[in-house]
């Protein structure tokens, strides 16, 4: 099942975290930006500005043990940041509101 997540653009084109990294996607333009988790998504639509990051920890020396711990997907609301996680083990989504420091 697929995992992560996708972006819309007004103009019909869809770009996943398969096809581009997050910092070279195109920030204009995004109508809809949803986080996948095998057959669940969650959209977020009509914000000016989406974030999304991903945490995760890998054993030290040993090469690909680097695993994705959770997944997220948010906005900018005012002076927060709107994060929606989903921990890549149970499933489990949540939310949290974080104070931008300004």
């Amino acid at each position: 099942m697929r995992r992560g997540w996708e972006l819309e653009y007004s103009d019909g084109t869809l770009i996943n975290e398969t096809q581009m990294e997050w910092k070279k996607a195109p920030k204009i333009n995004i109508i809809r930006l949803t986080l996948h988790y095998d057959g669940r998504r969650w959209d977020m639509h009509n914000k000016a500005a989406y974030l999304q990051k991903k945490r995760g920890s890998e054993i030290p020396g040993i090469p690909d043990s680097f695993r994705v711990e959770s997944r997220s997907i948010g906005y900018y609301e005012e002076d927060k940041k709107i994060w929606f996680t989903v921990n890549e083990n149970t499933g489990q989504m949540r939310m949290e509101v974080q104070e931008v420091n300004g």
